[in-house]
Parts: C-alpha cells; sequence; structure tokens
C-alpha cells in the first residue's frame, strides 16, 4: 500500500489539477463552446470531468492495488485525487449548467420597436347623409360677420 511521501505530493498536484481543469473549463470554454445534442452534458467541462474522471480514478485505483500501469506512488496519488477532483467538477458543472455568451446577453423584456403612429387617413366609404344639415360658426365668426372684410375668412363646420 503506498503511503508515503510523494504519494501524498501526488495528492496535491493532483487536486490541484483536477480543480484548475474544472475552472478554467467552466469560465473559459463551456461560454463559447457545447456540443447542443447531448444538452447539458455537451458542456466541455462536464465531458472532460466525468470522462477524465472517471478514467484518471480506474487508472490510480488499479495502480494502487498493484495491479494497471500506473505502480509509483506518485503516480497513482495523482491520479486517484485528480479523478475524484474531475469527478466533482464535472457533476458540479452537469447540475448549475454555465450558459453560452449568446443566452447571456442581456434580453430587453420587451422588444424595441418604432413607435406606432395612428394616422386617420380619409375612407373612400359612401358619407353619411346628415337628416338635417348642421351648420357652427364660430364666436369670432359671428362678430366677424358684423364687418364685411372679415366674411371672407369665416368658415362653416359641417358637423
Amino acid at each position: 500500500m503506498p503511503a508515503g511521501k510523494n504519494f501524498y505530493i501526488g495528492c496535491g498536484v493532483g487536486l490541484a489539477a483536477g480543480g484548475l481543469q474544472g475552472y478554467g473549463l467552466r469560465e473559459f470554454v463551456d461560454t463559447k463552446y457545447r456540443i447542443e445534442a447531448l444538452g447539458d452534458f455537451g458542456q466541455p467541462s462536464v465531458l472532460a470531468g466525468l470522462i477524465g474522471g472517471f478514467t484518471a480514478l480506474g487508472l490510480g485505483l488499479a495502480g494502487f492495488r498493484g495491479k494497471g500501469p500506473l505502480r509509483g506512488d506518485f503516480a497513482t496519488g495523482t491520479a486517484i485525487t485528480y479523478g475524484i477532483t474531475a469527478l466533482a467538477t464535472g457533476i458540479y458543472s452537469l447540475l448549475f449548467p454555465v450558459k453560452k455568451e449568446q443566452q447571456t446577453a442581456a434580453r430587453p423584456k420587451a422588444v424595441a420597436r418604432p413607435p406606432v403612429r395612428v394616422v386617420k387617413s380619409e375612407t373612400k366609404a359612401a358619407p353619411k347623409t346628415p337628416s338635417a344639415p348642421q351648420v357652427r360658426i364660430s364666436g369670432a365668426g359671428a362678430e366677424a360677420a358684423k364687418t364685411p372684410a372679415k366674411v371672407a375668412r369665416e368658415e362653416a363646420r359641417f358637423m
């Protein structure tokens, strides 16, 4: 059973490598790249964490038992702790996925559209025929009717 000084140094190296890999992929790669067909499993941090973590943990445990390609204290300590840390960061990234840059862009709650103008247009429909013609003459027009010069400016408004 390896329990020497080199094993524990390897554990520290594996812990640092697994943690930095998970952080680096999550912060810098997950925001830009993703395999959309796999859903949340398509994030690079999840794929590297789960696949790399299971592989390294399996190799490290096999070397710990004296079998497999990794038999030194440093190598088994590195592989075991890297595998555990990579699995932990992969599972964390799976449970709390990072949105892609396009998805994280601030979206306004309402789409900005140009203001709508309501313009009254003349319709080509037949005009209504009033039962009795109504004429309104403004108060200024009544005074203008007294003076002949202003009579030409007066308008009648039909309702």
